[in-house]
Order: C-alpha cells, then sequence, then structure tokens
C-alpha cells in the first residue's frame, strides 16, 4: 500500500491525498493546499513541495526532512506542505512509500500530543595541563517542567586571568539562554552581543559549542563557532565529527592564498565576539552517545585515533569524559587545557 501525496500543517494536521501524480493532476491536487509549490527531492524516498506561505514555521515538516534524509538541514518551510513520492524525467510523481508516509506521520505526532521524552546522563571532565590558568568551561542545566536541557563547552583564546573569568562567567550564561531559547544558535548571538558591551570582558573572547535537547523534538539542535567541536559515537567505534572548524587556514584556502605552516586548529576564524555561528540538527536516534570538546582534547586523541574507541568502549558518560581528558593529557608533548562534555541519551 502506497498514499500518493501527504499534506502536513505546521499544527500537525494530515490530509492523505489520492490524485493521479501526472504534472496535470498534481497541480489541481496539491497546489489546492501548497501555493506555487516548489519540489525538494529528498533522495530516493520522497519529494516534499513547499510554497511560498507566509504562515507559521513548518517545524514537523522539517523534522520530516531530517529523518528522511539522514539529519541534513531543511530551509525554512512555511505554512502546509505536500509529500509524494519521487518525481520521473517527466516530471510524474511515483506515490509516497509506506515507510515514508510514516515517517511523516510520526513527525505531525510531535505536534499534535505525542511528545518525545529523553532522558540522558552527562558528566564533564577538565585537565588545566601545563598552563598556568584554566580557559576551558563547561555548563549543563536543565529545565525539567518545559521538558529541555543545554550542554556548552568553551575554550578560551589565550591564557590569561581575563581569559579564565570570561569563559567561567559566559558558559552558564549560555547555557540558561539556551535554555530558555531552547534555540543555541541564538544563545551564542545573545552572548556576542552582551560580550560587546561588557566592560569587564576585556577583550576576552572564546569559541563555544553549544548543544539543546528538547522533549518536544526527536533531534539534538547544535551550535558552534570556532574549533570547539562536537561528536557522536558510531555503532562501529567510530567518532563522528557533528562540526566544522571555523578556521583561518580555510578561510584563505577558499581565497586561494596560502595558509602558512601552522596548524588550522591555532587560528579559529570565529569566536563569541565575531564571525561565522555553524547550526547542525541530528535525530536523537542516531546520537546515542554525544561527546562536546576543546582542541585539548580531540587534538591528541585524533592524531592517536582514540577518540572513537573511548567512546565506543566507556561504559558511561563519566567514565567516557574522564578518560577521555586523561588519555588526551598523557598523551600531548605540551598539554594544555582539556575539556570534554559527554552526553548519553537513553532512547
Amino acid at each position: 500500500m502506497s498514499t500518493p501525496a501527504v499534506i502536513l500543517w505546521p499544527d500537525g494536521r494530515t490530509l492523505p491525498l489520492q490524485p493521479h501524480l501526472h504534472q496535470d493532476s498534481r497541480r489541481r491536487g496539491i497546489d489546492l493546499y501548497v501555493e506555487d509549490a516548489r519540489p525538494y527531492p529528498l533522495g530516493r524516498q520522497a519529494t516534499l513541495h513547499a510554497g511560498g506561505a507566509a504562515g507559521p514555521v513548518n517545524n514537523p515538516a522539517r523534522q520530516a526532512w531530517m529523518s528522511l534524509t539522514g539529519g541534513s538541514l531543511p530551509p525554512v518551510l512555511r505554512g502546509p506542505v505536500a509529500f509524494t513520492g519521487p518525481a520521473d524525467r517527466d516530471g510524474n510523481l511515483a506515490p509516497l512509500p509506506t515507510a515514508s508516509a510514516d515517517v511523516v506521520q510520526r513527525a505531525a505526532d510531535l505536534m499534535d500530543g505525542c511528545v518525545y521524552t529523553t532522558p540522558f546522563t552527562a558528566s564533564a571532565a577538565q585537565a588545566r595541563g601545563e598552563r598556568t590558568y584554566q580557559c576551558d568551561a563547561h555548563a549543563i542545566r536543565r529545565d525539567r517542567r518545559v521538558g529541555r536541557s543545554a550542554f556548552v563547552v568553551l575554550d578560551g583564546i589565550g591564557a590569561t586571568p581575563d581569559v579564565h573569568h570570561f569563559v567561567q562567567r559566559y558558559a552558564p550564561r549560555i547555557a540558561r539562554e539556551a535554555l530558555r531559547a531552547g534555540n543555541p544558535v541564538k544563545a551564542l548571538i545573545a552572548a556576542r552581543l552582551a560580550a560587546t558591551a561588557d566592560r569587564q570582558a576585556r577583550g576576552a573572547t572564546a569559541t563555544a559549542v553549544v548543544a539543546v535537547l528538547d522533549s518536544r523534538h526527536s533531534y539534538v539542535h547544535i551550535a558552534w563557532c570556532g574549533t570547539t567541536r562536537a561528536y557522536r559515537a558510531s555503532r562501529f567505534g567510530a567518532a563522528i565529527p557533528l562540526t566544522a572548524d571555523h578556521v583561518r587556514a580555510a578561510q584563505l584556502h577558499r581565497h586561494g592564498l596560502p595558509a602558512g605552516g601552522r596548524a588550522p586548529q591555532a587560528w579559529p576564524a570565529s569566536s563569541i565576539a565575531a564571525g561565522s555561528i555553524g547550526e547542525r540538527f541530528i535525530e536523537s536516534r542516531r546520537a546515542s552517545r554525544l561527546l562536546l570538546c576543546t582542541d585539548g582534547v580531540y587534538g591528541p586523541l585524533e592524531r592517536l585515533h582514540r577518540l572513537g574507541p573511548i567512546l565506543d568502549s566507556a561504559e558511561d558518560a563519566k567514565s567516557a569524559a574522564a578518560q577521555c581528558v586523561r588519555e588526551a593529557v598523557a598523551a600531548d608533548i605540551d598539554p594544555g587545557n582539556g575539556t570534554a562534555l559527554v552526553v548519553d541519551l537513553h532512547l
């Protein structure tokens, strides 16, 4: 059995359609609900038809998009959208496979009374290394009332008392804002605005990674700036990066200029003060163990190919965080600050 098309509204309501899916009939069917429908192929599984509506953001459609594509970030979808099967060369649409229709329905159920509950355990470990000051910081905040949690790791740029005080103040501040807004990008933007006007900052800044869990969503929302990273543990003992470093070497490479001899990690091109903010969504079921960490942890462990094995073999979040930091310090010739924050999702 298959359903040629499913209309999905922002509030989670769905409507199955049974028109013939050649081009003329599609316009008479889908376009009754989706004005100026534009098709977005979602691999070989489905096609999403979204229009230029100015209505509310269609979060169920965004979640269905991520589920069908394995986590890729969708555009902002507003108003009703339609899901069908893929199109052939003539523009005719195949029926929506049953498995894909089930994915769409599960996403719709999130806004129709069904709520994901994602209990977790989290733990962090730190080492100062051979530095005078600890210029990393982390924070974990949870609001049981709204079912939301935030996790933050900062890596101060520099090794001065001002940087130390900056990260200690801004890690919990960013976590609180991420918890309130439910959006790590907004939390980093708010921190940037606050730091600009903060006389106590004295020019200090840090790179950052922030993750937000929300019981209404089936995904983890991640944002970052600079070279602080997030990873997920895979089933095969690998650590899969969820972030892409903002580094000056990459910027120079894009403009065809020589990057020089220093390691890219030494030149963050973004921070809380200025620069790009990256964003990523990852389905919770694909991220049973998350790691947020600074370069003092991932640098030595990636060189030794130990990051994945540690995440795979550690018994719990506390053991994983402690082992990451312990082995990173032992492996580095000149160990610096290192912080690892591990989150285990109990799905």
